[in-house]
């Protein structure tokens, strides 16, 4: 881990530990080895951080290319690994970044939908992402942010922020999918799917009282050799 990156990942769980709490569940389904896509809704602009700080390593992000033409923004966000997407136009370049990232080892953050929700219901996935997962042959994990877009309001123990990890989808079975854009967007569709089920399951949890306990905090953070138990920050 870069020092730039390990500080951006300090910083990240010092604010949630001091003003709300993060919950992580179903960390035992992180791939402990090789690259992967992590595919997650996205509500809010604390959804980045909440994802990297349960990984002990560095992990790369697509964002919009706006953001890459921000003056500080542009300095520092290819530092922290992230990947500048043209929404509109993705190139072959893009592409082949991304390649890159995956080839060594080094998972990526996607955000099936393209764009945040406002009102943090779960839209229909993009194709793209159907279309890398198929080009890169590699796991998809899915994971459902909870509360995020409510900060500062998560301060109060019943908005608690959390995110839920599933069963990634495996490479073979993407693989399996009928090439085309039928085939693109029935992998899209089955990722946020895959997430809608943790979106259920986090309000079904919300609303029993037994499972909404406070559940202890992992002695270390994840690593690609050492999955930590379900906790929080």
């Amino acid at each position: 881990m870069s020092f730039l990156y390990w500080l951006g990942w300090t910083l990240a769980r010092t604010f949630f530990a001091l003003f709300g709490g993060l919950r992580f569940f179903g960390t035992e389904h992180i791939p402990s080895a090789g690259a992967f896509f992590i595919c997650a809704n996205h509500c809010s602009l604390l959804d980045p951080l909440a994802l990297g700080v349960v990984f002990k390593y560095e992990i790369s992000y697509l964002a919009k290319k706006e953001l890459h033409e921000l003056p500080v923004l542009r300095q520092l966000l290819p530092r922290l690994g992230t990947i500048p997407v043209d929404r509109a136009h993705p190139g072959k370049e893009t592409v082949r970044v991304i390649m890159d990232v995956l080839t060594v080892g080094r998972p990526i953050v996607v955000f099936p939908e393209g764009t945040r929700s406002r009102t943090a219901r779960l839209g229909k996935a993009k194709a793209g992402i159907g279309f890398l997962a198929r080009a890169a042959r590699v796991p998809v994990l899915p994971a459902y942010i909870q509360n995020t877009f409510r900060w500062p309001w998560t301060l109060k123990r019943r908005n608690r922020m959390a995110i839920r990890f599933g069963p990634p989808i495996e490479a073979e079975w993407i693989a399996r999918v009928t090439p085309g854009k039928a085939g693109r967007q029935k992998i899209a569709d089955e990722i946020i799917n895959r997430i809608r089920a943790l979106q259920q399951a986090a309000t079904g949890a919300a609303q029993t009282a037994e499972q909404t306990t406070t559940v202890g905090t992992p002695s270390r953070a994840v690593d690609k050799s050492n999955i930590c138990p379900s906790g929080q920050i």
